[in-house]
């Protein structure tokens, strides 16, 4: 015999043990699957039971009036604040109007959509 088989044996005369066994009584298999069961249904409710105050807490910390919400201001706020484009401090002269300016890359002349001559419609 090799180490092989005498491993195979060995694992076959311990389930064999496991096998023949005394088996428990079923009285004490579903009592002990009852209480299981008590268990689990108890921290279920448990739990149920935490959810529920955390709700009534977070309701009672509400405020009760609308009065005591902090919205803000519009006016305020369009009076306080300001806004300048972009382009305004980016580009070195006022007024300059980069469309233009852009020099022509393909000439044009024979393309209908010369912007000097108005919309195409």
């Amino acid at each position: 015999m090799n180490k092989s088989d005498k491993a195979l044996r060995a694992a076959l005369q311990e389930a064999q043990l496991r096998a023949t066994a005394a088996v428990p009584e079923f009285e004490k298999v579903f009592a002990a699957a009852e209480q299981r069961l008590r268990s689990r249904r108890k921290m279920q409710f448990m739990g149920l039971a935490a959810a529920a105050a955390l709700a009534v807490l977070a309701f009672g910390l509400l405020p009760e009036h609308e009065d005591e919400f902090r919205f803000v201001d519009v006016e305020e706020l369009v009076a306080t604040t300001s806004w300048s484009a972009p382009s305004d401090s980016l580009l070195p002269d006022y007024q300059f109007d980069i469309y233009r300016e852009i020099p022509d890359l393909f000439e044009s002349s024979g393309m209908s959509t010369n912007s000097d001559e108005g919309a195409l419609l």
